[in-house]
């Protein structure tokens, strides 16, 4: 049975332990995390979770541009 919490939990640790991933890595962990038997039904938390991904991606780029 896959659990959308566990997923959202793991993307948010990935993302902690991963602060120089990229966004090709992020979107293969978040497919990766979800078995393909439940793919289909649950790809909205991909695409959930790359917005959000590319939003903190943004932050990081504003943050270093006003330190430079």
């Amino acid at each position: 049975m896959f659990d959308p919490n566990k997923f959202k939990r793991s993307v948010k640790e990935w993302v902690k332990t991963n602060s120089s991933g990229t966004l090709d890595e992020f979107i293969c962990f978040c497919e990766e995390q979800i078995p393909p038997t439940h793919f289909t039904a649950n790809r909205w938390l991909i695409d959930q979770s790359i917005s959000w991904y590319k939003y903190i991606l943004k932050k990081k780029q504003e943050e270093q541009t006003e330190c430079d």
